[in-house]
């Protein structure tokens, strides 16, 4: 189940700032300037404020863009003041941008009394705009940019010390798009050739006791891709997303090798664990036709020491974790792909660890791999993501038919045993009867189980199972299966065409 899920639309992307920036197209620095207070409107004009503006030559310069923003109850609270910004003309259609080299932000808790000043800082940052009034792109790069700890509130200082508390990016490169129409949408693609975390926060007490955390990422890329019809902000979408007037969402992530080390040293308990990971990758997609979710992690492995927890460290390895689901949404007159999978390969642990529950070496101590793959075809009868629709799809008896089911693959391994299998299913959703309701199936699954008798008899002389307690089971793997080697035995299930039950032909329902 390895899919290619790491930033797909950076072409796509691209080919757009190609196009915008085709047949001498041109903005001025006002027009630039005009776009970004329309994008800041997305946020609501609440919390949102913005100083003097000057034209002086080609280059418009504003005082300050100023952000104050709370929560209803002002237990949370965002500000930071940021400027000057100058947008200067370049003769050649182009805007550069000039952003102040740093700027505070400050993050409060509790009406104020708790907060965090951060300071953001940019290290030969450039950004260049160009296209039309109507489709800006950006090109944007910047040696380095961090958000940094500079200071807490008083009342936090007197119970811990911030010593640390940085996030860094180095080697950034990227392209950001701007479109108005009845649809206000953004793109952005970006590579990050380094990220890099620290925290270290320590208690004032006689013992300093503290927590820290580290991480560095080799090699990041994002893309994202955001429409929204024009006018809607956040708050719109937090009571009704518009995704039946044309709001959509997608996204994807991608990482190289990556670190991360944890320390927690208090008086009555320590944690200390590592971890790496080869690579991974994230992509998301929801709109009014459909959901898609896809998730990657290949190479981990683990190490911590909690020996309040566990008299010895605990080490773990995992070749792959993935996660996808992708389902239709929206009305059809004819089925939809659809997917479903999960795996788990190789999940390795310590012979340590093992020898908690099997202290005797019975059980074979190979990587544990669990996976399971399906594919099928279903056709939404509503749009499901309409809210004009939502109540008619919660009332009927089924908002959508279920057309295919395909098991591409099932996989169960571990402790010397095997579960294989794979299979497929086409649904009749003329016959509600056979199967009380729902659809009928038709097809077959075939099974194969490698090893479990062993697994059965390891089991027994370990003391987990009573040997008596076991022939019941082991009847019934006779019963509807067949041998096909040494501890090897295969089963097809079947629901043939008149709705009946058939394990390797023999007849259940």
């Amino acid at each position: 189940m390895t899919r290619n899920i790491s930033g797909r639309r950076s072409a796509v992307i691209a080919a757009l700032l190609c196009t915008t920036t085709a047949a001498h197209a041109d903005v001025t620095a006002q027009q630039v300037w005009d776009s970004w207070k329309t994008q800041m409107t997305v946020y609501g004009d609440a919390g949102i404020s913005f100083g003097a503006e000057t034209m002086a030559g080609d280059t418009l310069t504003v005082e300050s863009i100023a952000i104050d923003i709370s929560d209803e109850y002002g237990d949370f609270q965002v500000t930071s003041t940021m400027g000057p910004i100058a947008f200067t003309e370049q003769g050649d259609g182009t805007v550069a941008i000039a952003l102040p080299d740093s700027y505070p932000l400050r993050i409060a808790f509790d009406g104020g009394d708790e907060y965090f000043d951060l300071l953001i800082t940019q290290q030969n940052a450039q950004m260049t705009a160009s296209g039309t009034p109507q489709a800006i792109s950006y090109a944007l790069s910047a040696d380095r940019y961090a958000l940094e700890v500079a200071g807490i509130s008083p009342e936090m200082e007197e119970e811990a010390s911030f010593e640390a508390g940085i996030l860094a990016m180095t080697d950034i490169t990227g392209t950001y798009l701007v479109t108005e129409g009845n649809l206000q949408t953004i793109s952005y693609a970006l590579d990050i050739g380094a990220l890099e975390a620290e925290m270290l926060v320590r208690e004032n007490s006689d013992r300093g006791e503290s927590i820290s955390f580290d991480a560095m990422v080799d090699g990041m890329s994002m893309t994202a891709d955001i429409a929204m019809p024009a006018g809607m902000t956040m708050a719109d979408i937090d009571m009704d997303p518009g995704f039946a007037q044309g709001t959509s969402f997608a996204g994807s992530y991608a990482f190289g090798a990556s670190t991360y080390s944890f320390l927690a040293d208090f008086e009555y308990d320590y944690v200390a664990a590592d971890a790496e990971i080869a690579e991974g990758a994230l992509d998301f997609a929801m709109n009014l036709d459909g959901l898609r979710y896809a998730t990657m992690t290949r190479g981990v492995a683990i190490s911590a020491n909690i020996p309040e927890e566990f008299p010895m460290p605990i080490e773990a390895s995992m070749a792959e974790a993935s996660f996808v689901i992708d389902l239709p949404l929206s009305k059809s007159d004819a089925p939809r792909d659809m997917e479903m999978g999960f795996a788990l390969r190789d999940l390795a642990v310590a012979d340590p660890l093992w020898s908690m529950v099997d202290p005797g070496a019975v059980l074979p101590r190979d990587p544990v791999t669990m996976v399971i793959d399906i594919t099928g075809k279903a056709t939404p009868l509503f749009d499901l993501l309409d809210p004009e629709q939502q109540m008619a799809a919660a009332m009927s008896d089924l908002p959508g038919e279920l057309n295919e089911v395909t098991l591409n693959e099932l996989t169960l391994r571990g402790l010397g045993a095997e579960v294989l299998g794979e299979g497929a299913f086409t649904f009749d959703n003329t016959d509600l009867q056979t199967f009380d309701g729902l659809p009928r199936p038709e097809g077959q699954v075939a099974v194969r189980v490698n090893g479990a008798n062993a697994l059965i008899d390891n089991l027994i002389a370990m003391g987990l199972i009573p040997e008596e307690q076991v022939m019941m089971p082991r009847m019934m793997m006779g019963m509807f299966s067949t041998p096909v080697g040494d501890d090897q035995l295969e089963s097809v299930l079947e629901i043939n065409a008149q709705g009946h039950v058939l394990a390797n032909g023999q007849r259940l329902q």
